[in-house]
């Protein structure tokens, strides 16, 4: 049985989520400057043996800038938790998708910064929703 967290990553928040049962929820969005202690957390206290990380695909299938910085992280990770699973998952209309959920939702439009680490959370929730919808992993 997985213990998975999902992480939408970016380059100063990232978005995190788990699984409950077989939905996704959202955990917590963090600055990029804690994410690794928050991971060493999450493992240390047994929560997680799966990560799953969003792969950042254009349309055309060519990547974005960012993943040169997530596959330093997943090195890293790699290293330093050998036994640590790592999926990844095409990424592509995430965000596009958690803003429009957020644009039309009851959220309060003037809290844009709270807004901004719903967001990161909500495409979080989507990639591992698609994630668990999509495989073979047992919850």
């Amino acid at each position: 049985m997985s213990k998975i967290l999902c992480i939408d990553f970016g380059t100063k928040r990232i978005g995190l989520s788990i699984p409950i049962r077989s939905i996704a929820f959202g955990l917590e969005t963090v600055d990029y400057n804690h994410l690794i202690a928050t991971i060493d957390k999450y493992i240390k206290n047994k929560y997680i043996d799966t990560l799953v990380i969003g792969h950042p695909l254009k349309s055309d299938k060519s990547l974005f800038p960012i993943e040169k910085d997530i596959i330093k992280f997943i090195n890293f990770l790699k290293k330093k938790y050998p036994k640590l699973i790592i999926k990844r998952i095409d990424e592509r209309f995430s965000s596009k998708i958690a803003n429009y959920f957020l644009r039309n939702s009851f959220f309060n439009k003037k809290k844009i910064k709270k807004r901004k680490k719903i967001l990161d959370q909500i495409s979080a929730i989507l990639l591992l929703q698609d994630f668990l919808s999509n495989s073979s992993f047992t919850i």
